[in-house]
């Protein structure tokens, strides 16, 4: 997240972290939910605790389509954007607020490790 551009001001940087944080929030549910799927369905229900990954994938897609992989998505879609979200502005807010003069300059003895 930290860049090497000059940062804008602390208020519009942290808007540009609560737009990646949704965004990241978003695809790590659109990528990752059917796995979490299969992986319950293979653990919890009955018929789909042998086979393997893949039988399982298959016994979903024919019986539900794409809905059946995401079935259930929304409220961890809502949270993992909220707390990706939330989680980069304040970084990004917070970084951009501390970037003042007095904490890059070097720590004495420590090598050239910045405050």
């Amino acid at each position: 997240m930290t860049h090497n551009e000059k940062r804008a001001h602390w208020l519009k940087e942290g808007g540009i972290g609560l737009g990646v944080g949704i965004l990241y929030g978003v695809t790590n549910v659109v990528v990752g939910h059917p796995f979490d799927t299969m992986k319950t369905k293979m653990q919890a229900q009955r018929g789909f605790d042998t086979g393997g990954m893949l039988k399982a994938f298959s016994k979903t897609w024919r019986a539900e389509g794409v809905i059946g992989l995401y079935r259930g998505c929304i409220p961890p879609l809502w949270g993992s954007g909220i707390f990706r979200s939330t989680q980069f502005a304040v970084f990004e807010s917070v970084y951009t607020g501390l970037s003042s003069s007095l904490f890059i300059e070097p720590i004495p003895f420590t090598g050239g490790v910045q405050g």
